[in-house]
């Protein structure tokens, strides 16, 4: 009785160390934890990031930007985008998701950031594949207009139209709003005025991109985010509270 009774408790024992076990994330989740957590990573110039990195951005976060990138030797890349969200990369420029486990390495809000759904990476898509609504919407609202680039994300539709402007669409494409290139998915944005911009940011502006039209400003976290267009399409202008100057993005 003794010897059963021994071995129904070694029984339990192992079926709870079993539960109580971490989870460890395995395949492209290993990865991915391997590159944000790689001490030897190393940050990188967004434009010397490979071709093929660079035009899956271009093609389905256009809507954005680099805000910062880094470099895991032997490993891949990390991509923090000025949306909030984050992008991992193998050495081969393959695109990785997480699918592991919660994993406190990560932070709070996982590898992806703070508004990242499974299964929810950006796809681009080809205009001729747009909802009909889609297409009715940009002819009836912005008229001479073409649609430049489409891309799918968490279940919505983003447009890019020449205008320029960026447009937001649900599922079934229905208009939802227009977007801005240094909203953040998360954090609120307050907005400024060209004569609200703080140290010499408007010197800077009209002595480096004189030609360039303003179109809107919001400081976050620190920084101030301002958005220009010019013939040559968008800047993307970051300082810190100071107005000094920390990047400067197409």
């Amino acid at each position: 009785m003794k010897k059963l009774s021994w071995i129904i408790f070694a029984g339990l024992a192992l079926v709870l160390a079993a539960c109580n076990k971490v989870q460890e994330p395995e395949g492209e989740s290993l990865l991915i934890l391997e590159i944000a957590t790689d001490p030897g990573r190393t940050e990188v110039e967004p434009a010397n990031l490979p071709r093929p990195i660079l035009d899956y951005v271009g093609e389905a976060y256009f809507d954005t930007y680099i805000e910062t990138a880094y470099q895991a030797p032997a490993k891949g890349y990390e991509l923090n985008l000025g949306s909030g969200e984050n992008l991992f990369f193998g050495r081969d420029n393959r695109l990785l998701e997480y699918r592991g486990p919660e994993d406190s390495r990560f932070g709070p809000d996982g590898p992806h950031g703070p508004c990242y759904r499974r299964g929810s990476l950006g796809t681009p898509i080809a205009v001729e594949r747009l909802p009909d609504a889609v297409v009715r919407y940009v002819a009836a609202n912005y008229p001479g207009n073409e649609i430049r680039r489409a891309a799918t994300r968490s279940g919505y539709f983003i447009v890019a139209v020449d205008f320029p402007a960026l447009l937001l669409f649900d599922e079934a494409g229905a208009f939802v709003e227009e977007l801005s290139p240094i909203h953040h998915c998360y954090q609120s944005c307050r907005p400024l005025r060209y004569d609200q911009l703080p140290g010499g940011i408007p010197r800077y502006i009209e002595a480096s991109y004189s030609e360039a039209t303003f179109r809107q400003a919001c400081a976050r976290s620190g920084k101030v985010a301002v958005w220009l267009t010019d013939a040559d399409g968008r800047i993307i202008l970051v300082f810190d509270r100071a107005g000094n100057l920390l990047f400067v993005r197409g």
